[in-house]
């Protein structure tokens, strides 16, 4: 099968993946190429490494189950990240508590240890949703109608809120220097 980069490859590639998902081998390319944007999208709600990990695992088990309500119109990362927000959700309900965000160390490259705790430090002052929206679309790659998508809100919510925690990061980056 084509190799991808990241979240760049298209739409029919993961198509094809989800498709085969049944056959071990499209299983597994499937879970290479999603397991790190799953992991930090699920770290980012869930805020501790250990759930984010169990959502993973959660997240693969119910693509696998689930691939009969895949509707070829959608788009295959809105359903996936829609799945893996309802899995987080669900953890939360369950535990019913909330817990601190711990960064996830091989997410952003970095060429000080220092300046990953700055970045982790003005990330921790941002809303929750600021938060996972700036990781959505400056990690990952999503653009903002995704987001938009991804998490049940207006395109012109989150355009808003994206502007609204860059300009608080640079404003927290200004008084850092």
């Amino acid at each position: 099968m084509k190799q991808s980069q990241g979240l760049n490859f298209h739409a029919s590639f993961l198509e094809t993946l989800l498709s085969n998902i049944k056959d071990e081998e499209s299983f597994h390319e499937l879970y290479i190429h999603l397991k790190a944007p799953i992991y930090a999208y699920s770290l980012s709600l869930l805020k501790n490494k250990e759930d984010a990990l169990d959502n993973v695992q959660d997240v693969f088990i119910t693509l696998y189950r689930e691939i009969d309500s895949y509707q070829p119109n959608q788009k295959p990362m809105n359903w996936i990240f829609t799945i893996t927000r309802n899995a987080a959700l669900t953890k939360l309900r369950k535990k019913r508590i909330t817990v601190e965000l711990e960064g996830n160390e091989n997410s952003i490259p970095f060429s000080k240890k220092e300046d990953q705790l700055v970045f982790q430090f003005f990330m921790e002052q941002l809303k929750e949703e600021e938060r996972n929206i700036i990781l959505l679309h400056l990690l990952w790659g999503f653009k903002h109608r995704e987001i938009a998508t991804l998490l049940n809100s207006n395109l012109s919510t989150v355009l808003s809120k994206y502007h609204r925690a860059i300009k608080k990061l640079k404003e927290m980056e200004e008084e850092h220097e």
